[in-house]
């Protein structure tokens, strides 16, 4: 690329008179423009070629640079040349000034014809097909060796893979004899293999009815004293076989487990029993559906990441259960139909990710700031039409759009009722405005108010 540098001092175009250009010479032409002071104000620019035909080119000045257009450098003979600024309420022109253009002295066939050629591009291109007749017949050749190899590479593939079925064969036969000189002892290991998997079966099942401390728990039959206390360091108590305990309390146990399960078959309550167990990661409590109340039953343990629960269908109190438990994640549980009081379930739990188990409203009478600070909170469920309190879940910025759907298809159909979620929840789950007035209009329709938080 050849560049011409011009001045546009006010009105007039200075170093024109000193240019010439040669004909033909298609996008290697360019004019670079220093302006002075007056053109600063202006953010667009354009020059203006005219030719002698009378025709007229505008281009746009890109960084103080403009490439010659084709249809000027077509025909020997001078244009003009004019630069004009604006700002979209005043304008600033400069020019006329003649450029000269002169014969590039080649022959016609190397002329260029089109805006998007060069006269490059057709030396390039009789390059490429002088080269091409040049080693078309050293390429034939290489062709001719390259399927020439391929043959015989093929050919000893052949070979190899017959050589490896010859190998396959051999090994069959060999194992084959192995099995019938040793076939007898096979039997007896298979026989010892299969008495260790009923084994292994029987003392699974054994685990998962948690009989494994049957016998330590033997003087602990209704009793109200410790089962477990006075340690020193973390343990776990993953299988602890408390079916014949009816009361449960905090009392029971130290504040050094970290991972617990219970038997809860004959135990009524829950409340408080894990209370302030900041050591306390997992626990995993089955048969529990004579429990009648979770009151503090897991709050301010701090440490709590998990807790799995069977069934809850006598149980009329969950306020606080779970109240200040910053690291917990996941909560799992089973029927709830009788529930009345979910006031702060959740609240300040920070961390929690996952609600596994159908929140039933059917019955509730107070629901307030059950979700508070919940905002890692994604999936949680309701019962069908069972809510029938208002509803707060603006904190719950991560809840996914699943959740929320299932939330408001949870909404009973009453009179001047309100549903609070998080506007960034609501937005992400719903991008469009037909996608928001759509659920809007449902919630509407049971009586209800969408606000968002």
């Amino acid at each position: 690329m050849v560049y011409y540098d011009l001045r546009i001092e006010k009105q007039r175009i200075y170093g024109a008179d000193k240019i010439a250009i040669a004909a033909d010479a298609n996008e290697t032409v360019s004019f670079r423009f220093h302006f002075d002071a007056n053109w600063r104000i202006f953010d667009s620019k354009a020059a203006i070629f005219k030719t002698a035909e009378n025709k007229f080119y505008i281009i746009e000045i890109k960084h103080s640079a403009v490439t010659v257009p084709w249809e000027v450098l077509t025909v020997d003979r001078e244009f003009e040349l004019s630069v004009i600024g604006y700002d979209g309420s005043k304008v600033l022109t400069a020019g006329k000034e003649e450029v000269r253009v002169v014969s590039s002295l080649l022959p016609e066939d190397c002329k260029t014809f089109s805006p998007s050629e060069t006269l490059f591009d057709r030396f390039r291109q009789d390059s490429i097909d002088e080269a091409y007749k040049k080693y078309k017949n050293e390429l034939e050749t290489l062709k001719r060796s390259y399927e020439e190899k391929i043959l015989e590479i093929g050919s000893q593939l052949n070979k190899a893979n017959q050589n490896t079925e010859d190998m396959e064969k051999a090994k069959n036969e060999e194992i084959t004899e192995l099995n019938r000189e040793h076939s007898a002892e096979l039997h007896r290991l298979n026989s010892e293999l299969s008495d260790i998997k009923n084994e292994l079966a029987q003392t699974k099942i054994r685990a998962d009815k948690w009989d494994l401390v049957d016998e330590v728990m033997s003087d602990k039959t209704r009793s109200n004293y410790a089962p477990w206390c006075g340690g020193t360091k973390p343990y776990k108590l993953p299988f602890f076989n408390t079916k014949n305990m009816s009361v449960l309390t905090a009392g029971n146990f130290d504040d050094y487990f970290t991972e617990i399960g219970l038997d809860l078959s004959s135990a009524t309550t829950l409340e408080t029993i894990f209370k302030g167990k900041n050591r306390l990661r997992y626990v995993e409590l089955r048969n529990t559906d004579k429990i009648t109340s979770i009151l503090n039953g897991f709050s301010h343990s701090t440490a709590l990441r998990e807790v799995v629960l069977g069934d809850l269908t006598d149980c009329m109190n969950m306020k606080w259960a779970f109240d200040g438990d910053t690291s917990l994640e996941k909560v799992t549980f089973g029927a709830n139909s009788k529930v009345i009081d979910f006031s702060n379930m959740f609240n300040g739990c920070i961390a929690l990710k996952e609600i596994n188990g159908e929140l039933n409203y059917s019955v509730a009478r107070i629901a307030t700031d059950v979700f508070t600070k919940c905002s890692s909170l994604e999936k949680v469920s309701f019962t069908k039409e069972s809510i029938g309190l208002n509803m707060d879940l603006g904190s719950c910025k991560s809840l996914s759009k699943e959740s929320m759907l299932n939330l408001f298809d949870g909404l009973a159909v009453k009179d001047s009722m309100r549903v609070t979620v998080s506007r960034y929840a609501f937005e992400n789950n719903f991008p469009t405005s037909e996608e928001q007035e759509t659920v809007r209009s449902s919630i509407t329709q049971k009586g209800w108010t969408l606000s968002l938080a």
